[in-house]
């Protein structure tokens, strides 16, 4: 889920259509690749292995550590490493990248649903539409964070939802001349209803294979069938 993720996530679509130019996005898209992969994929691996040593060493008590659970050592590590001035700036900026990305997911799926399910742009009320949606999808996220606590099992629960029913969909649109609307949906929904039987039912693959292999698998079939034999239109 991780690799895909990164052709159909909302947010990063948001920033591409926000940039004036074709090649303003282009350039904004290969800086941030530069930054990404080299220095974000990493830098949490190399803090993680800091927090690590820093237990060992005795910085960080034993009796926090027993306490805490894994996404909770780069945080105590810093408490025991770095003074208060430093420790309120690096806080701060955890919740504005927090902020930023949960704000921007609100939008687009509020946005998505509202234009798709709703039809707001025929209601005289779009603006409200839009809000009340957003506030509803935000209280449903609190209650599925507090219901996942684990972030990391959270964040690849979404990542597989969102590769399983989107990924067809977009490649459809990026490769065939006349992308079939009702293939997307099709693709969507297999994909989409495959991943949530399986983490229902648990059912365990061979070779400890994710869930997304077969459900993003059978999207791509649904999508190619119903492409090449259901009635053609265009997806967007």
């Amino acid at each position: 889920s991780i690799i895909p993720i990164w052709f159909i996530g909302m947010t990063l679509y948001q920033r591409i259509f926000a940039a004036k130019s074709t090649k303003e996005a282009k350039r904004a898209w290969f800086i941030a690749g530069l930054f990404e992969y080299p220095f974000m994929a990493f830098l949490g691996v190399f803090l993680g292995m800091l927090a690590k040593a820093a237990f060992g060493l005795g910085i960080i008590p034993a009796a926090e550590m027993a306490m805490a659970d894994n996404e909770s050592a780069m945080p105590l590590m810093l408490k025991h490493v770095l003074p208060i001035g430093a420790l309120g700036l690096i806080m701060a900026a955890y919740f504005s990248a927090i902020l930023s990305t949960a704000d921007s997911c609100l939008m687009a799926a509020s946005g998505n649903i509202s234009r798709d399910l709703f039809n707001y742009k025929k209601s005289k009320n779009a603006l409200k539409v839009v809000q009340w949606m957003t506030l509803v999808i935000g209280i449903l996220a609190i209650i599925v964070a507090l219901y996942i606590p684990s972030v990391l099992e959270l964040m690849l629960l979404s990542y597989g939802f969102m590769v399983s029913g989107l990924m067809a969909p977009v490649l459809g649109f990026l490769m065939f001349k006349e992308p079939s609307r009702q293939a997307a949906i099709a693709s969507m929904i297999a994909g989409s209803v495959t991943l949530l039987v399986m983490q229902i039912t648990g059912l365990k693959l061979p070779w400890e294979l994710d869930a997304v292999v077969p459900a993003l698998s059978l999207s791509l079939l649904v999508m190619l069938v119903v492409q090449n034999f259901g009635k053609r239109g265009n997806v967007a």
